[in-house]
């Protein structure tokens, strides 16, 4: 066999140049790019630094029931609404009917309140004098229908109370709801809360009747820590006479004592002892668009819409 030779290859000098600065690049690019990467998964894991799972054992799982929130179609009761012109305004039908008819029309409007349909309609009452002592909530409460809602739950040693609040659509009635004390309407009563309702995931018999009685009512269903705003949509109607059944699948969701320590914008969320502000000390969705929108009122219009004059701790 005749012995290889090696001949060396030369290069010219230009070229080796190229050569050696496409790999210096493609060197400090990946370089680049592991740095990127890691300092990418650090600012996720600061941001997110949450892990999600599931616990199954259902044998022992308990959850509170929903939150029930009822309002009358008509709130304003004509009978009441008479009474009211003569009491406040000393006018009857009789003695001048143009005028009663004005007062008729504002009650009417007063009592079917609603923060994103009807405001504008009270533009043409903000000259007339006759309206400014007025208290409007001590007036809407005056012409608001009797509650005529009967209820029955499976739980029969547990009395339930129906809690009249003041809602960013008119006066309400809600129970099981722990969140009603920034909407308790009766401002000179002391607010008593109530347990909630609790039922067994496997109970097949967990179940709340309501009868509207003689008149229709709209109904929210929401969480016993949320509130019923503008924005809530109703679950529904139900005449006199009709029926309306609705089945819940509870979904429970429990936070580590470990997901405290993190901030809101890490865990994308706040407790309900992360107060929105001394005036609400509580937080909700609800709670915090409420006080969102109240705040807007003030900064726009220089007041704010009788609904948004809570009771209890809302006013401390």
């Amino acid at each position: 066999m005749r012995p290889s030779v090696e001949r060396p290859v030369y290069m010219d000098s230009g070229i080796l140049w190229r050569v050696l600065i496409v790999w210096f690049v493609l060197t400090l690019c990946a370089f680049a790019g592991a740095v990127y990467c890691a300092l990418s998964q650090l600012t996720r894991y600061n941001l997110e630094p949450v892990v999600v799972s599931f616990q199954r054992d259902y044998r022992s799982f308990w959850t509170t029931f929903p939150a029930v929130t009822a309002c009358f179609i008509e709130r304003m009761d004509p009978i009441k609404a008479k009474s009211a012109i003569e009491l406040f305004w000393n006018v009857t039908e009789e003695s001048d009917p143009d005028r009663y008819q004005y007062y008729y029309e504002f009650i009417e409007l007063l009592s079917d309140v609603s923060f994103r349909t009807n405001l504008q309609n009270f533009w043409k009452y903000q000259d007339d004098e006759t309206l400014n002592d007025i208290d409007l909530l001590q007036l809407a409460i005056h012409v608001h229908p009797t509650l005529l809602l009967k209820i029955i739950t499976s739980d029969v040693n547990t009395a339930v109370h129906w809690t009249p609040v003041i809602t960013e659509v008119g006066l309400c009635m809600t129970f099981n709801s722990k969140y009603s004390e920034y909407q308790f309407s009766l401002q000179d009563v002391e607010w008593i809360g109530h347990d909630l309702l609790k039922c067994h995931y496997h109970s097949g018999q967990c179940f709340v009747r309501i009868d509207a009685m003689s008149k229709t009512v709209r109904f929210f269903i929401h969480s016993p820590f949320e509130i019923s705003t503008a924005i809530s949509n109703p679950t529904g109607e139900v005449s006199s006479g009709e029926e309306l059944i609705i089945d819940f699948k509870a979904v429970e969701i429990q936070a580590a004592p470990s997901v405290r320590h993190l901030t809101p914008e890490q865990r994308r969320c706040r407790y309900p002892d992360e107060w929105i502000s001394n005036s609400i000390r509580a937080y909700s969705f609800g709670l915090c668009q409420m006080h969102c929108r109240n705040r807007m009122a003030m900064m726009f219009c220089g007041c704010r819409p009788y609904f948004h004059v809570k009771g209890g701790w809302y006013n401390k």
